[in-house]
C-alpha cells in the first residue's frame, strides 16, 4: 500500500466533500492517507513527511499552494480536481470523476509542471497559473461567487469577463522579454504558465505546462471586438490573439492591480515586476486508462 500526504480543502467547489469520503476512496485504491487540512495545518511542515506521493484535493488554489510550497520535488503530486475551474488539473491532462482517478495513478506516469515567481515591490511571490492585470482581474472581482454548481460558476465567471471587456478602460504598460518588447495602451496583459486561466478560459493556445516558457497574452483596444466575439462561445474556437513565449519577462505599470493566480499581494502597483520560471519543476501524476 502506498503512503500519501492528503492536502484537502474542505471548502473546495460548490458541493464540498468531507474528509472521510476522500480517505475511503483512497484506501480502496491501496493508498493510505496522512491528512493535512489546507488553510489550517502547516503545509510546508506537512510536505516534509516522507511519503510515496502527495495528493492535492481541492481547486486551483489548493493545487497551486502544494505545487509552490513543495521542496521535495522528486515526490509526485496527484490531483483530485474538486474546484470550479480546475485549470491546472486540466492543463496537465487530469479530468473525469475524482473517485475514479486514484486507481488510475501509476507513480511512473507523470507530466512536468513548471512553477513561476515574480519579484516586485512586495518582494518575491510564487504562482502557477498566471500573473496579470486588466480585464481578467476585474472579472474576478465582479463575478458572483455563490453559484449552486460548477457549471453555473463557470457561466458567471465568463459573463463577468465579457462585461469587464466591454467596459474596460485602456491602461499603459511596458513588457520586456527575450528578443521582444512592447509598450502602449492595453486592456489586459497576462503572463501565463498554462493554457487556462479564470473561468476555464484558454487564453494561451498551445501553451505547454512544462516547457520552461511563459506565454504572454496581450489584448489592446484594437482587439476588443475580436475578443468579445470569441468570448460569446470561448470553447468553440481558439483565442484570436497569438502569444509571445519567453522564459522570463518584466512588466511595468502605473497604479494598477496585479493578480497572481487568484490573489493580489497589494492594492495597486506602480513600477516593475520581474517574472520568470522557477528552477525545479514538479511531477503531476496523469491518470492512465484501466483495462477491464
Amino acid at each position: 500500500m502506498l503512503r500519501a500526504l492528503l492536502v484537502h480543502n474542505e471548502n473546495a467547489g460548490t458541493d464540498p466533500l468531507p474528509r472521510g469520503e476522500i480517505e475511503a476512496v483512497l484506501r480502496q485504491a491501496d493508498i493510505e492517507p496522512i491528512y493535512c487540512a489546507h488553510g489550517e495545518d502547516d503545509l510546508a511542515k506537512a510536505l516534509e513527511t516522507p511519503v510515496d506521493l502527495i495528493i492535492a484535493a481541492g481547486g486551483d488554489g489548493t493545487v497551486a499552494d502544494v505545487v509552490s510550497t513543495l521542496a521535495r520535488i522528486e515526490a509526485p503530486i496527484g490531483i483530485l480536481p474538486l474546484g470550479g475551474s480546475n485549470n491546472i488539473a486540466n492543463a496537465v491532462g487530469v479530468d473525469g470523476d475524482w473517485r475514479d482517478i486514484p486507481r488510475r495513478w501509476a507513480l511512473e506516469h507523470w507530466a512536468r509542471l513548471d512553477r513561476c515567481e515574480a519579484d516586485g515591490p512586495w518582494g518575491r511571490q510564487t504562482f502557477v497559473e498566471a500573473l496579470g492585470s486588466g480585464i481578467l482581474s476585474e472579472a474576478f472581482d465582479q463575478a458572483d461567487d455563490t453559484p449552486d454548481t460548477a457549471k453555473e460558476k463557470e457561466r458567471n465567471g465568463r459573463a463577468a469577463f465579457r462585461k469587464a471587456l466591454s467596459e474596460a478602460e485602456p491602461f499603459d504598460c511596458t513588457i520586456e522579454a527575450d528578443q521582444w518588447s512592447w509598450s502602449g495602451a492595453c486592456l489586459m496583459v497576462e503572463l501565463m504558465n498554462i493554457s487556462f486561466v479564470g473561468s476555464h478560459l484558454a487564453l494561451a493556445r498551445g501553451a505547454e505546462p512544462g516547457d520552461g516558457l511563459l506565454d504572454i497574452v496581450l489584448v489592446t483596444p484594437d482587439d476588443r471586438e475580436a475578443v468579445l466575439r470569441w468570448a460569446e462561445c470561448p470553447d468553440d474556437a481558439p483565442f484570436p490573439i497569438a502569444t509571445h513565449r519567453t522564459p522570463s519577462a518584466s512588466l511595468t505599470v502605473e497604479d494598477r492591480h496585479i493578480r497572481l493566480d487568484d490573489r493580489s499581494p497589494d492594492e495597486t502597483l506602480s513600477g516593475r515586476v520581474d517574472v520568470r520560471i522557477r528552477p525545479g519543476w514538479v511531477k503531476i501524476l496523469v491518470p492512465q486508462e484501466v483495462r477491464t
